[in-house]
């Protein structure tokens, strides 16, 4: 087989993106990044994955997409982007929730703090 794809251990990888091990696990199980898993912890990656993986997270835009300075965006994007204001956060977050949790354990009244 003349195109044999190079496969790469997922440290090869992390090395290569200057990422942690466990990072490029963590693509593997949520389907960011293909690979192949050939035991219970072991897995390849073909080239060609890795390559997809950059191409689809660049930043880059393609020539068709390049805007000029003078590029005023649409109304829609206007719109779109006065609609999409920063919300506060609410009691009901996972950090307010943990503040609000601290702050009963250390005896402290939790409308003092806002």
């Amino acid at each position: 087989m003349t195109t044999d794809p190079q496969f790469l251990t997922p440290k090869e990888v992390a090395d290569i993106l200057g990422v942690h091990q466990k990072t490029v696990h963590h693509w593997l199980r949520t389907g960011k990044l293909t690979g192949t898993k050939i035991s219970y912890r072991a897995w390849r990656i073909p080239r060609s994955a890795l390559d997809d993986l950059v191409k689809q997270n660049s930043n880059a835009q393609s020539k068709h997409a390049k805007h000029t300075k003078n590029d005023q965006p649409s109304e829609t994007t206007q719109s779109t982007l006065l609609d999409s204001t920063v919300q506060p956060i609410s009691a009901t977050t996972p950090a307010s929730k943990m503040k609000l949790y601290i702050r009963d354990i250390m005896g402290e009244d939790s409308r003092d703090h806002n």
